[in-house]
């Protein structure tokens, strides 16, 4: 896709001025072109080390000293679509194609996919992070700055390694649907139906998508942790460990942000795993590469996963917390996998695989009756009221008819008569269906049961920990009985599944209302009005081209933003910014402001330097 115009004949054609601003910033010639060529390599692979602060300091260091050269603008690209800058990568991939580096066609498709959302983002701060998102995921954004300040202080400590400590903060993504997530990570939409991939964490980035863009939410909350402990793992090991290790420590870690690691395996994935050690038909770690999301099934993946996860549990257990620490420094000197899991472990990677075999032989399992996982289905989040949910096919006849009967009586307002059917039905089918569970419980509620209700909901929710319908009926019941605490914990539960359901911000405002927190209050108050707009169908689009004859091109070391005229911000190093024949004022922002005016003639293309004092 070329958005070129003449003006990139312009620029070949016109004189390059680099005009110091009164920030300039020299550095002495980098010299001979291999030598130029031998530290740009170095900087593309410290990038593919996930060392983004260095590879950033290397390209600002050679945009200043040879700043004509095609290859060092697709560093310079490379670095700012890793800092979730897509406008600028664009612009700087683009120049470096049209120059003729070829390496640029292999980077563009990613940025050109990423870009035209990223020029509508809306960006929230926290001390760590920089969360991007659009429209109502507003919700989603600022819930997940303290889960994500609390993964940074938390998982970081216990990985031992702090991500952001050289001010470079981790850019956070919320695409509002999963082409958006497609396109930025290089996956298919297939790939993400199948094996319910949600998040990627790639390029230096988290992203995930919107549980506006899913038929009832997910655990957008555990992801995010999860998508950075990834991080972390790739810059402490400088990106050398291989997926199965990388996905069990993600996996066990990343509960670690609400409490202690290693509670993130679901009831249903447990009863996968007993049945695979009672069938000895594991999914195998070559079969986990290059990644989960490309395994076969839902099923599938998370057997994968609960795989892993018990890898690494069982490899903390034997040999203490800073054993996974101690692993990941290995890698990163070099140590070959073999070398560093029997530094650590005192077995090569096949003994451990025996050894985990063995461990799992006799490891205690939940196998919770009726435990089964949320399938992640990609739909319009709309709500439609709990009373459309459909019950579960059954596979006991009886116990199928009894509830359809059931529902039919509860649908005509017989709700006693209704108790009665659902009664029969779950005697036989217990809580293996959590459709039924809920309704029963929705049917004891109608007739004046809270506590029979409560009763059901509360044994559907050790099989069912994400079922947003019976923590909701389970909140409005606890509510009913003055049990705030109970209360809040329920309407909490579904806020970290699906914040976009009017109902929880209005229940939550009441319940911060009632303890006295007037802030948190506000804030829910806000969020049901968000709640309640309409989903955006806006499809995303690069902004249209500025008007001019001229041409800037900017170089900024360090990169920053640049204002030009007090009115558009651009993130430098950003090339071919049109503008109109004339002065132009050009603002470097951050702590130490500061402006210098520029003077660019018809037909011209002006490279300017943009640094700090």
């Amino acid at each position: 896709m070329r958005r070129r115009d003449v003006l990139t004949t312009l620029r070949r054609l016109a004189l390059t001025l680099v005009v110091a601003l009164g920030w300039a910033l020299r550095s002495s010639p980098v010299g001979a072109a291999p030598s130029l060529a031998g530290q740009v390599r170095e900087g593309n692979a410290t990038l593919d080390d996930w060392q983004v602060e260095d590879a950033k300091a290397a390209a600002e260091r050679l945009l200043v000293a040879a700043p004509d050269e095609p290859s060092v603008w697709l560093l310079a690209a490379r670095v700012q679509h890793a800092r979730g800058e897509h406008l600028a990568a664009l612009s700087l991939a683009d120049a470096a194609r049209d120059a003729g580096e070829q390496e640029a066609l292999a980077v563009l498709p990613l940025i050109e996919a990423s870009a035209p959302y990223g020029a509508h983002f809306a960006t929230l701060e926290t001390p760590h992070f920089r969360v991007r998102y659009l429209n109502k995921d507003e919700i989603v954004a600022r819930y997940a700055a303290p889960v994500l300040e609390a993964a940074y202080a938390r998982i970081g400590a216990a990985l031992e390694f702090l991500v952001a400590e050289r001010g470079e903060k981790v850019v956070v993504e919320i695409y509002p649907d999963a082409r958006g997530l497609a396109g930025a990570t290089g996956l298919t939409i297939k790939e993400i139906e199948t094996s319910g991939t949600i998040a990627v964490c790639k390029f230096h980035r988290l992203m995930i998508t919107s549980p506006l863009a899913t038929a009832d939410g997910y655990g957008w909350a555990d992801t995010l942790a999860h998508e950075f402990t990834h991080l972390v793992i790739s810059k402490k090991s400088h990106n050398t460990v291989p997926i199965w290790l990388h996905e069990g420590i993600a996996k066990y870690f990343e509960s670690t942000w609400r409490g202690e690691p290693g509670g993130a395996l679901a009831p249903y994935s447990e009863k996968l795993l007993a049945d695979a050690v009672r069938t000895h038909k594991f999914v195998t770690y070559q079969q986990m590469h290059p990644s989960m999301a490309k395994l076969a099934s839902q099923d599938e993946a998370a057997l994968a996963f609960a795989e892993v996860f018990t890898t690494i549990e069982y490899i903390v257990r034997e040999h203490g917390r800073t054993a996974v620490p101690r692993l990941l420094d290995l890698l990163a000197g070099g140590t070959s996998m073999d070398q560093a899991l029997r530094k650590v472990t005192g077995k090569t990677l096949a003994e451990l695989e025996r050894a985990w075999h063995k461990y799992l032989a006799t490891r205690p399992f939940r196998e919770v009756a009726g435990a089964k996982p949320k399938p992640i289905r990609l739909a319009s989040n709309e709500s439609k009221g709990d009373e459309a949910r459909p019950l579960e096919d059954m596979k006991d006849r009886e116990a199928h008819d009894r509830a359809r009967l059931g529902e039919l009586l509860q649908l005509r307002g017989h709700h006693a008569a209704a108790v009665v059917e659902y009664e029969k039905a779950y005697a036989r089918a217990g809580v293996a269906y959590a459709s039924l569970a809920y309704r029963l419980a929705r049917a004891y509620a109608d007739t004046k049961r809270d506590s029979e209700a409560l009763g059901v909901l509360d044994k559907a929710l050790i099989a069912f920990p994400d079922d947003n319908d019976c923590h909701l009926l389970a909140g409005r019941l606890r509510l009913a009985q003055r049990d705030l605490a109970g209360a809040t914990r329920e309407f909490e539960a579904v806020r970290l599944e699906n914040p976009f359901n009017p109902e929880v911000h209005a229940a939550l405002r009441a319940l911060y209302e009632a303890r006295g927190d007037a802030a948190a209050a506000a804030e829910e108050a806000r969020f049901f009005e968000l709640a309640k707009q309409p989903r955006p169908t806006r499809q995303y689009e690069l902004p249209p081209p500025r008007a001019g004859s001229a041409r800037l091109d900017l170089i900024c070391a360090p990169f920053a933003d640049v204002q030009l005229d007090g009115r558009d911000t651009f993130a430098a190093p950003y090339f071919g910014i049109a503008v109109e024949p004339g002065e132009h004022r050009l603002t470097l922002g951050g702590a130490n402001t500061s402006e210098k005016k520029v003077t660019v003639s018809a037909g011209q293309s002006l490279r300017v330097l943009v640094s700090r004092p």
